[in-house]
C-alpha cells in the first residue's frame, strides 16, 4: 500500500474546512491521536527518512479507542509525503512499547493532535491541530501500485488549487521532525 499525501500549514482553518465541504467532502470522525515514535542506535529512522510509531487514537465521534503499530518507508518523490505504509492493530500499547524497548528501540518526542476527518470518494482530508505546532491540512489517497501514484498526486494538487492553495505552500516535514527542530531551537 502506498500513501500519497501532502501536508499544508494553515492559518485560515475555518476557511479550509468550509472549502472542503463546498468541494463535496463529508465531515467524518473527530479523533485525538497520540503518536509515540521510535528509533535505535542500530536503525536511525530519522536518518533513513522512515518512521516506526505506535498511535493511540481516541475517537470522540464513535466513543472508542484503538492502537496501531505503523511503519512508514522513505518518501517516494520530491514534492509530497508519499510513502509505503504498513500498519496493524495492536491490542495493548504498553506491551507493544515494552517489546520495542526490549529490542533496543527508544521513544522520541510524542506527537499529539486533534484531527477532524473529511471524506470524498477515495480522498481523505484531515484538519489537524497539533500540540506545540498549530493547524495543518493533510490530503491523502491510498493506492495499491506505484503506477497509480502520479494520478493520485494530481487529484490532490487539484483540490489544493480549489482551496486557493498550492503545492509550493506544502511541507515535506513530518510533525515529529518539526517538533524535534522546534525543541532544539527553544
Amino acid at each position: 500500500m502506498i500513501e500519497v499525501e501532502i501536508k499544508l500549514p494553515i492559518h485560515r482553518r475555518s476557511a479550509i474546512e468550509h472549502g472542503l465541504i463546498d468541494l463535496g467532502f463529508t465531515p467524518g470522525d473527530l479523533i485525538r491521536e497520540s503518536d509515540s515514535y521510535f528509533t535505535s542506535d542500530f536503525h536511525d529512522f530519522m536518518k533513513t527518512d522512515e518512521a516506526l510509531r505506535i498511535r493511540e487514537s481516541e475517537n470522540f465521534t464513535q466513543v472508542s479507542s484503538t492502537t496501531r503499530l505503523t511503519y512508514k518507508g522513505p518518501k517516494l518523490d520530491t514534492v509530497s509525503m508519499t510513502r509505503k505504509e504498513l500498519e496493524t492493530t495492536v491490542g495493548d500499547s504498553d506491551i507493544c512499547c515494552q517489546i520495542l524497548y526490549s529490542l533496543g528501540y527508544h521513544k522520541l518526542s510524542p506527537v499529539v493532535k486533534l484531527r477532524q476527518y473529511y471524506h470524498l470518494d477515495t480522498i481523505t482530508a484531515c484538519v489537524d491541530q497539533v500540540e506545540k505546532l498549530g493547524a495543518f491540512l493533510e490530503l491523502e489517497i491510498i493506492v495499491e501500485t506505484e503506477a497509480e501514484r502520479e494520478d493520485a498526486l494530481k487529484k490532490i494538487e487539484a483540490i489544493l488549487n480549489d482551496l486557493d492553495c498550492s503545492m509550493a505552500e506544502t511541507t515535506r516535514y513530518s510533525y515529529l521532525f518539526m517538533l524535534l527542530k522546534k525543541n532544539r531551537t527553544c
